[in-house]
Order: structure tokens, then C-alpha cells, then sequence
């Protein structure tokens, strides 16, 4: 219940996904060469379940467009606008590699505990989320940051560990002894404290006047009448308050200062004090100093808004001497003008803390999972590591991950040594295969997640799952496709596998029962337009298409005439490894232009027939004789007028015909320049292209080349057989077959 249209989607030009019908079998799998569409129809389907715009990176000016139909779902998009990103939490996508990877918080939250238990967490985390809010709201507005550089600045300038969260945030502002400087009231964190304020305070000029100017006040302090060190400007306002409060000068009560002068009244003690600091300001050494502050404070506009601050509070300029504790104090102000209390605040996320703490102590017993995915994935890949979880008793509490541990070990016995490393060290020292089985346990949590939600009735998943087999060894491959097999067997989920491999392709059909109808081969023609079709070759190609095409010797069909042609590099490898050379040399005559020990030139179907019928129960050829080139041409020039794109026989066809025209090309060449040109012993195709590349035209050496690279040399018997001409296009072999008749018509020609 899968299908789409997608148009110029990160290198895809046009393709169109056929319905893929997971009703019947919720598995389906497609086999694309390299380069084809895997990757990029993996993106597109990751960005619908991020909700991210869909581009090609290439072509950036191309309008980028899908339509993706899943069971009742429509995910609907294009790059030139008019509707909204399409966004689902039921599409996961597995890619080959990421360089980087950490567990989700979504599997966290989701592995961890029971329902009940995890329900509780998040009605908790989300009362917790709203105090949160109500703390970051005013914040941002009295310090001028936005919400995401608050905790960021707090946990730096109350000098918290990186993973430190509300709870220490709020105990060590709790810690901090509260100056109540009230001038701070009217300063913007973000004006006193920013890059290039910060770089005037580390000045070296900046920290020398604020020495002198520091010395210069106290001196005048030690010398004033009503001031000193001890009794300052701040001290002479608090006195002012608390006058006001306890309404000392209402009750008849005087001042009597150390120099005699008596003060009767509020006013006339708030002159006096205003008096002596306009005095003290005015000194000349003090004020020469305050100039040189101030010029420092002139270059930027950042900058400028603190030279306003000395100016208006200057009672700030010794407290610019130590930032660290200014910076403190200046989040204790902060914290103190919030919609409420301060204590208020800190007692409600300590409730909330130790709340969590008890759900989890009663989540803890309930992580089972997490240690049964650890010990799958140690049991089934061979890796030079074993995975430990170490943080249980945290990762609910600070809403982190689990804390994983790798222990690297080598050698056996008494040599025997061990280590216990973190995931950066221990990638640096792995295979590029160790890498990618390490990144599979984090997307196992992430698997496992989707699993139990899908139990418990969350949807219907789609699981993408790009090339995940690459560079793996095969005892890991098939740790893989036995994770496979084990996620397709959850109710609720549906599986698209993609790969460019051959033997994972074969591997995956039969081990997880993927249906023939939802096995797919894609490919891409010459225009970009990428197309899949039902894949052919499911089963054993040479068994059940090629030897049964032909074995009754009745040759009366084209079809059935490419199976013979198809058969014979199958039949050549079992000559050789049976030790019948003679009968290997005469099938090599058929893949190469030879003299003998059978003359290509004049090589007769019935000649095959005499070699291969020893495999085929001796059966006698029933069809009318005829020159093998000829058919072999025709076979070929039918094929480049009426191609089926993922005919494999065809592909074998095309490959022995373009090899065999530029064979009797160069030998031409060769003659006609030298005389002569012997058979080659071995890798005739090279050998002859050595010798006549100095006869050849630049574009002629290119055709050569280019045919030599995309057909075989030879074709092994193994359980990869075919898999390099499976890659290959049927439109890339019927270019450089065409190139190759070109060749000869123009040597004809000349």
C-alpha cells in the first residue's frame, strides 16, 4: 500500500513507484546498481519523517516535487511553494552509515518504562516543561537573551558541567550569597556581557584603569567626612531605605556625624550623601581615570551601551573588576524579579526532581529491554567489543541516553587483554565494518522503540532500510538480515529494504519470505527516467531460465537461442574447474575472436552443442544448424530494437557481441600494420588492445576502453555469477554495442 511520483529529488530525475501491496506481504525489497535511486529515495522518505524540504543538490534551480501514497496517508510536496512540508512519525528510514549517532530522545522516553510508569513521566515532564517556560519567558525579557542561549549562559557563568539541567541551575543560584545590588535592575545581561564587551573587559588597559580608578576611590574614601571603605556609596542608599522603612526621622530621632554636624531629616541626609559623592566624582584624579574607562567603552555600538551604564551607575565600575562575580550576581537579580519568588521556583523543581527520581527508581526495574538489545547485538555481530549500559541510574532522572561502554579485547588466554573504552575512542580505532555494526546498535533502539509502539496499537510504521548490509563481513550481514526478519514479523509494521547486493538481495527474499510479486529490480535509462520492475531472477537464473530454456536441444525461439548463448560462460567455468581444458578452449572461442582451437569466424552452433551436451544428458541438437557470429549479430541487433531492460540474458548477448566486434576490429588493426596478430594465451581482449592502441584514433582507443570496462572479462561461478551485468544497464550495453558495429563500419569503410 505504497506508491509515488518523484521528480528531481536529490538526483532523481523522474520515477514512478508502483503500488507496492504490503497487505499480502509486509515486506519488499528492490535491488538498484550504485548511483541509481537508493539514496535518494531513502532521503526523500527521511525528510518526510523530519519534515524537512526535499531539493536536489545539483540541479538546485530544478522545482523538487513528490507524491507518496501510504495506506490512507498522502504526503504531498514541491519546492515552488503552496503547501506545507509533509511531516510523519510513522516513517523511519535506516541509512548505510551516519558519521554521527545518538540515541533519540523519543527512545528513551519510549523503552524505558511501562505506560502507566511513562505516563506518569511525561505529565510530570510536562509541568516541569511549563515552570520551565514560565522561568525562561521572563528571563528573556529582563536579560535581553533568547530562550536557548539562557541555559546556555547560565550553565556557563555559574560554572555547571554541560550536562547540568534546572534543578543544579536553580540549587546554585540558591548557593550564591545575593548582594542586591538594585541598579542592576535597569541593565540588560546582554548589554553588560557580550563578545565585544567581553573583549574590553580582558583588555589589559581596561583591567589597569579599573585598578587605578578602584585605588583612587578608596583613597578619597579615607579622606571624606561622611564616607569611607567600610561605609560606601551602596551603604549610604541601604541606610537611606531603611531610614524610610522604620520611619526614623517620623519619630523625632537625629543624626549625629563623627565630624559634629547633626541630620534632622530624610532629605537633608539624601543631600548630604548626593553632596559628597558629587564631590568625590568631581576629584581630578578620579575623573581622569573615569575618562580613560569611558574611551575604552567608545569603539562599538555593544561597547557604547556600557560606557551609558558607568555613566548612569557608577557605583558599577568596581564590581567590572572580578566579571565572574558580577556575572552572579547579575542572574541572582535576575532570578529575584521573576513572576515569583525565587524560592518558590527552586521549591517546585525540587519537588519535581525527586518525584522523577522516584519514577524512575520504579522504571528502573522495568529496563529490561534495553539490556536485551545490548546482549542480541553482543550474541549475534562479530565485533572486536563488547557493549555494556553503565548509567541506568541516571538517564530517566537528566532525560539522557543510555550510557554505553565498550570493552575491546584481544588476544586469548594468558595473553589475554582488556579495556574498557567510550564510543569516541573506541571509532577511531575500528573498521569501517566495526563502524557501521557499532551504528546498528543505535538504530536497534530505535527499531525497538517503533516495535513497541506498533504492539500497542500506534500505527502503521514504514520502515526504509538503505544498503544497511554494506561493507559488512558475512557473519554480520546475516546478523542483520536476521534483525530484519525479526522486525518484519511485528504486527504494524511494513519493510522497504533497498540494496545494490546481489547475494543480500537473494538472502533477504528467502530468509524473510519477502513475496516474488514485491521483489524489484531499478534501473536508469540514458534520459535519467529511473523505472523498477518485478524482478526475474529470483530463484536460480542458470537452473530455472537458462538450463531449462535449452536442455531438450529444440533451439526453435530467439529466447531460447540467447539461453544458449547466455550458458556458455556458465558451462566454460565448469569445464575449467572439471579440468577439461579442451573443452574450455573451445568455449572460450565463443566469448573471443579465435583461430583454435575452433575458428570464431567459422564456428557453428552445432560445435557448441558437441561441448555442451555433455551437461545436458547427452541430448542430440534438434534444431537446424547455423554460423554462430551470424546468429550471435542478429540475436544482438534484434535486442537493440525491441529491448526488455531487465532481461538478463539479453545483457549476456550484448556483452559477448561488443566484445567480440572490437576483438575483430583490433585484430584488423593489428594486421594491417604488422601482418600478422596471433592468438592470445590469456586476456586476449587487453593483450590485442596494447598492441594496437598505437594504430588507433583517440576516439577509437576510448570505444575500446569503454567496452573492455562495462562487459566482463569472465563471469565466475559463485553465487555472485551474474551480479556484475545485473548492475549494468541494458541502455549502457546497447551504447557500447551500437559504438562497437560503428567501428567496424568505419574500418569497412576505410
Amino acid at each position: 500500500m505504497l506508491s509515488g511520483y518523484f521528480e528531481n529529488c536529490y538526483g532523481i530525475k523522474q520515477f514512478t513507484l508502483p503500488n507496492i501491496n504490503f497487505k499480502k506481504c509486509n515486506k519488499a525489497i528492490i535491488y538498484a546498481p550504485n548511483g541509481v535511486m537508493k539514496t535518494s529515495l531513502a532521503k526523500v522518505f527521511e525528510d518526510i519523517s523530519k519534515g524537512t524540504a526535499t531539493s536536489d543538490r545539483i540541479f538546485k534551480d530544478a522545482v523538487s516535487r513528490y507524491s507518496i501514497t501510504y495506506y490512507a496517508s498522502h504526503y504531498e510536496y514541491s519546492s515552488s511553494g503552496g503547501n506545507a512540508i509533509p511531516q510523519s512519525d510513522n516513517i523511519y528510514v535506516i541509512n548505510s552509515f551516519a558519521d554521527k549517532f545518538e540515541f533519540s530522545k523519543e527512545t528513551v522516553g519510549t523503552l524505558l518504562a511501562d505506560e502507566g510508569t511513562r505516563n506518569q513521566y511525561n505529565v510530570l515532564m510536562g509541568k516541569l516543561n511549563d515552570i520551565i517556560t514560565e522561568i525562561l519567558n521572563k528571563l528573556r525579557e529582563i536579560t535581553g537573551l533568547t530562550k536557548p542561549q539562557i541555559k546556555i549562559k547560565l550553565i556557563e557563568d555559574l560554572g555547571l558541567q554541560a550536562t547540568a539541567d534546572w534543578p543544579d541551575i536553580m540549587e546554585a543560584i540558591r548557593q550564591i550569597e545575593n548582594k542586591n545590588y538594585e541598579f542592576l535592575d535597569e541593565i540588560l545581561y546582554s548589554e553588560l556581557f557580550n563578545d565585544k564587551t567581553m573583549a574590553v573587559y580582558e583588555n589589559p588597559d581596561f583591567k589597569r584603569h579599573i585598578t587605578e580608578y578602584i585605588d583612587n576611590l578608596e583613597n578619597l574614601l579615607r579622606n571624606s567626612s561622611l564616607l569611607n571603605t567600610h561605609f560606601t556609596e551602596r551603604s549610604a542608599e541601604e541606610l537611606s531605605k531603611s531610614f524610610t522603612n522604620h520611619n526614623l526621622f517620623e519619630a523625632q530621632h537625629k543624626i549625629l556625624l563623627r565630624n559634629g554636624r547633626q541630620v534632622n531629616n530624610l532629605a537633608e541626609w539624601k543631600e548630604l550623601v548626593q553632596q559628597e559623592l558629587d564631590q568625590l566624582y568631581q576629584t581630578p584624579t578620579l575623573a581622569k581615570t573615569f575618562e580613560k574607562l569611558k574611551k575604552l567603552f567608545s569603539k562599538n555600538a555593544e561597547s557604547a551601551k556600557v560606557r551609558e551604564i558607568i555613566v548612569a551607575h557608577r557605583e558599577i565600575i568596581p564590581l567590572l573588576r572580578d566579571i565572574a562575580t558580577l556575572k552572579k550576581q547579575t542572574w541572582c537579580n535576575c532570578f529575584e524579579r521573576l513572576e515569583r519568588p525565587f524560592m518558590e521556583y527552586y521549591k517546585i523543581i525540587a519537588d519535581f526532581k525527586e518525584e522523577i527520581h522516584n519514577l524512575y527508581e520504579k522504571a528502573s526495574a522495568q529496563s529490561e529491554r534495553w539490556v536485551e538489545v545490548v546482549s542480541e547485538f553482543n550474541r549475534r555481530f562479530r565485533v572486536p567489543f563488547t557493549v555494556k549500559i553503565t548509567n541506568k541510574s541516571n538517564f530517566v532522572l537528566k532525560d539522557e541516553a543510555p550510557n554505553i561502554e565498550f570493552e575491546y579485547t584481544r588476544g586469548t588466554g594468558d595473553s589475554k587483554e582488556s579495556t574498557v573504552l567510550h564510543k569516541e575512542d573506541l571509532m577511531v580505532s575500528l573498521s569501517m565494518g566495526e563502524r557501521r555494526a557499532l551504528y546498528l546498535l543505535y538504530i536497534l533502539f530505535d527499531l525497538e522503540r517503533i516495535r513497541k509502539q506498533a504492539r500497542e496499537g500506534g500505527g502503521q510504521y514504514l520502515i526504509i532500510a538503505d544498503d544497511i548490509s554494506d561493507s559488512f563481513d558475512y557473519k554480520n550481514k546475516y546478523a542483520i538480515i536476521e534483525y530484519l526478519c525479526d522486525l518484519a514479523e511485528t504486527k504494524g509494521i511494513d519493510l522497504l529494504m533497498l540494496t545494490h547486493n546481489f547475494d543480500f538481495f537473494r538472502t533477504v527474499k528467502y530468509r524473510c519470505g519477502v513475496s516474488r510479486e514485491n521483489c524489484y529490480i531499478a534501473q536508469r535509462n540514458d534520459d535519467g527516467i529511473i523505472s523498477i520492475a518485478e524482478f526475474k531472477y529470483q530463484k536460480d537464473f542458470f537452473k530455472n531460465v537458462i538450463r531449462s530454456s535449452i536442455q531438450n536441444g529444440n533451439l526453435d525461439s530467439d529466447f531460447k537461442k540467447k539461453c544458449l548463448i547466455a550458458s556458455i560462460p556458465f558451462y566454460r567455468n565448469l569445464a575449467e574447474y572439471s579440468g577439461s581444458t579442451d573443452d574450455y578452449e573451445k568455449l572460450t572461442c565463443c566469448l573471443h575472436y579465435k583461430t583454435a582451437p575452433l575458428d570464431t569466424s567459422r564456428l557453428m552452433v552445432s560445435d557448441i552443442w558437441g561441448v555442451i551436451s555433455q551437461f545436458l544428458e547427452n541430448e542430440t541438437l534438434k534444431s537446424d544448424d547455423e554460423p554462430y557470429l551470424q546468429l550471435l549479430q542478429n540475436l544482438a541487433i534484434n535486442i537493440l530494437k525491441d529491448n526488455d531492460e531487465v532481461s538478463l540474458e539479453n545483457k549476456l548477448v550484448l556483452s559477448i557481441a561488443a566484445r567480440i566486434e572490437i576483438e575483430k576490429f583490433m585484430k584488423a588493426k593489428i594486421i594491417e600494420h604488422e601482418g600478422t596478430c596471433p592468438d592470445a594465451k590469456d586476456n586476449q581482449t587487453r593483450e590485442w588492445f596494447n598492441k594496437s592502441k598505437q594504430y588507433l584514433t583517440d576516439d577509437e582507443k576510448e570505444i575500446i576502453e569503454e567496452i573492455n570496462l562495462i562487459t566482463p572479462e569472465s563471469i565466475h561461478l559463485n553465487s555472485f555469477m551474474y551480479e556484475p551485468l545485473i548492475d549494468i544497464s541494458s541502455w549502457n550495453l546497447i551504447e557500447v554495442y551500437r559504438k562497437a558495429l560503428a567501428l567496424q563500419a568505419s574500418s569497412q569503410d576505410s
